[in-house]
């Protein structure tokens, strides 16, 4: 009898904080939630910020359109709740006390995420293989139009010129560092901690003046060179709060008087030191979205303020849902992976679609200077 009251308690609760965001289970619109067991109720009202997620991997619930599922949780206040919790308390002040992206664990998220079978984000990305946010300014765009868009972009605010040296900190699959070398003559040196990532950008930069160093950015300074430009597009947020000053001083250290230094991150509203429990187990361990402020606060021994700053919000849900009907659209021609992992995959991209949507997550392009670096990007 406690067991059956224990269920309907559960059910009415998560039915009614649903429809307080105008969502209905078993409702005929996109964003409605059909329920395919009943542990669902259960399972998401103790824990919602994790089970969401799990327990659409396990299949006991579908929505045609996550993306706006949780566009409207946000945005309604039902979803956020769970930093109130106390498992997510737990969690940060556990965060601030152990360095969760420390060098021997720096290596985490290109294990669980960057390392996966290549073909699968040969099928997922564009020909560029770049996998960060594109740039839409038309409704023409493509995804590989908008990305040729975001690495032009790029190199205008660095003001790239040939001869000129540029350090890529997190060149993922060599995207960046390839279109840099052959539009603008520059010689690039890209780094990261992912193998795959090294050996795959390695072989796409052959005979361009392109070198990629499995490389932690901690270890930059054994290379004893400093580099006109640098940019490091959505890697930080592998850095984690309790590295950011020393990130920024390499940074810093790495770049030669009056260079510059492209930074895309994506930006919390407030600091946190852990991120959604089920992004950190299943897709970007020890991962943490930084706040403006505390990039600030980084940067106020070294870069000082910034040269310019551009949000980039608007620009992800776009690319996240292009991914995912990339993804949708190759499954079969893709190494058998069980259901679960395609479901993980698919929820991933369109849950954080709605994030960014809902404008809980944001992301920016910030430029500082090294010195006197003469007009700056806008100016």
């Amino acid at each position: 009898m406690l067991a059956v009251t224990v269920d309907r308690l559960s059910e009415t609760l998560v039915t009614r904080a649903f429809a307080r965001a105008g969502i209905e289970m078993g409702g005929n619109r996109s964003w409605d939630v059909t329920v395919r067991g009943r542990e669902f109720f259960a399972r998401v009202a103790k824990n919602p910020a994790f089970e969401l997620g799990e327990t659409y991997m396990d299949g006991l619930w579908d929505c045609d359109a996550i993306d706006e599922l949780f566009f409207r949780l946000i945005v309604s206040g039902v979803a956020g709740a769970h930093e109130q919790r106390r498992t997510f308390r737990l969690r940060s002040a556990w965060a601030r006390v152990r360095n969760r992206q420390s060098r021997s664990r720096a290596g985490a998220v290109a294990d669980a995420h960057y390392d996966l079978d290549a073909e699968l984000y040969r099928q997922m990305l564009d020909s560029s293989l770049t996998y960060t946010c594109a740039y839409w300014s038309s409704p023409e765009d493509s995804l590989e139009s908008a990305q040729v868009k975001k690495l032009a972009m790029i190199c205008e605010k660095l003001a790239l010129t040939p001869g000129e040296t540029l350090l890529d900190i997190g060149c993922g699959f060599g995207g960046l560092a390839a279109f840099a070398a052959r539009n603008h003559g520059v010689r690039v040196v890209g780094i990261t901690n992912s193998a795959q990532h090294c050996a795959i950008a390695t072989e796409r930069t052959r005979g361009l003046p392109v070198e990629i160093r499995l490389l932690d950015y901690r270890e930059l300074p054994s290379l004893r060179r400093r580099f006109d430009k640098i940019a490091s597009i959505e890697m930080i947020e592998a850095v984690g709060p309790r590295n950011f000053g020393t990130y920024m001083n390499v940074a810093y250290d790495c770049l030669e008087p009056g260079g510059l230094f492209l930074l895309q991150s994506f930006i919390s509203d407030s600091a946190r030191y852990v991120c959604n429990e089920w992004f950190d187990r299943y897709i970007f361990p020890n991962g943490v979205s930084p706040a403006l402020s505390q990039l600030l606060d980084a940067t106020d021994g070294n870069f000082g303020t910034p040269r310019h700053i551009e949000d980039m919000s608007a620009h992800y849900s776009p690319t996240l849902l292009a991914w995912d009907r990339n993804l949708s659209r190759a499954w079969n021609k893709l190494r058998p992976y069980d259901q679960r992992f395609r479901r993980m995959w698919h929820f991933y991209l369109t849950c954080l679609a709605g994030f960014f949507r809902a404008e809980d997550l944001h992301l920016q392009q910030i430029l500082f200077g090294r010195g006197h670096v003469g007009e700056p990007f806008g100016a």
